[in-house]
């Protein structure tokens, strides 16, 4: 059920939003064993009032596990609203949470609700829970122990009847034994915790991952893409992915805005290729010359390109007679096939 946005006197801010929740499991693409283990957890914790830590990289799908809990739990009628934590102001984080009578502080002008009470009966997602000052955690706490809260400015607690669902791609245990973060409110928020893997640790998913972004692409632009070349998608397998799912997406969703033909080529993704030859092999103990290592990054380009040297005079940011002088140079050999292919 998707709820509309707050209007731009309730209070919204960067830091929380309601969230339209059409996200369920079945949206959440995978084929990874790990991950099909963390997806079969968390659906059947989404009918139990338990609290969740989700864990993970940045860009491994955290918010979307969320929704997909909230979705398939006994409140999804009820409102799902999520809450960066990091984008919250120290000074106001009491405020933005809890709420705030008229009058609390300066610019106080009228009551307003906090993020808990305006998710009272949902879900509260709250992103980088780590963020959160040490201050506010205490308040947080009794919230988690009892339900309950204290307005900003307020005498008296309200209630509020919300499942608390957590996410962090820090290390909480040790931002717990730094004094960053409280002990007990750490233990109340994992009682149950789902650590989602990176994407590197799941290239199994890439290719599918991939067509779900393209059709996603195709749906809204209208367009009629109907994949990536070969050495495109090689590419995108053996990239690294700091930034997970979420790069993975940016990236497709470039080459889709520049692809002319029906697909994405590697040029479209415009994917910096790793200066380092891990894909090919280390060279040889004692040879570590930089001539060395720029053959084997160049037979890694050439590769990727099935041998096109146009595309990979580009993709190298050289001119192509500079590739072919340097191919000579190093005697690196085409494949017959390669070399007939169309530059």
């Amino acid at each position: 059920m998707s709820h509309p946005p707050i209007s731009e006197d309730s209070g919204a801010t960067v830091s929380g939003r309601y969230r339209a929740v059409g996200v369920t499991f079945d949206d959440l693409v995978t084929g990874d064993p790990v991950m099909r283990a963390r997806l079969d957890q968390a659906s059947r914790l989404a009918g139990v009032d338990v609290a969740i830590l989700i864990e993970g990289e940045t860009g491994t799908g955290k918010n979307l596990l969320a929704q997909a809990i909230h979705n398939a739990g006994l409140r999804r009628r009820a409102p799902y609203v999520e809450v960066t934590c990091g984008a919250i102001p120290e000074t106001l984080a009491e405020s933005e949470l809890f709420g705030h009578v008229a009058g609390a502080f300066t610019g106080a002008i009228k009551d307003q609700k906090g993020w808990f009470e305006r998710a009272n009966g949902g879900t509260i997602f709250l992103d980088e829970i780590g963020d959160l000052p040490i201050a506010t955690q205490a308040k947080l706490l009794r919230v988690v122990e009892r339900g309950e809260f204290i307005p900003v400015g307020a005498g008296a607690a309200r209630h509020a009847t919300t499942r608390i669902i957590a996410a962090t791609s820090r290390n909480l245990e040790e931002e717990v034994d730094r004094g960053r973060f409280r002990r007990d409110l750490y233990h109340r928020l994992s009682e149950i915790r789902l650590e989602l893997p990176p994407l590197r640790a799941r290239k199994c998913d890439i290719e599918a991952l991939v067509h779900r972004f393209l059709g996603e692409w195709n749906a809204k632009y209208v367009r009629a893409l109907r994949g990536l070349e070969p050495p495109a998608m090689r590419a995108l397998e053996e990239h690294d992915w700091p930034g997970n799912v979420r790069e993975l997406r940016a990236v497709v969703r470039r080459g889709a805005a520049l692809a002319k033909g029906a697909h994405v080529t590697l040029l479209d993704l415009e994917l910096r290729v790793k200066k380092i030859a891990d894909a090919c092999g280390s060279p040889a103990a004692g040879d570590l010359s930089i001539a060395t290592a720029e053959r084997m990054h160049i037979e890694r380009v050439l590769r990727l390109t099935d041998g096109n040297k146009s595309r990979a005079a580009a993709l190298l940011g050289i001119a192509r007679n500079t590739l072919d002088r340097k191919i000579q140079e190093y005697r690196i050999a085409i494949d017959a096939a390669d070399a007939a292919a169309p530059e």
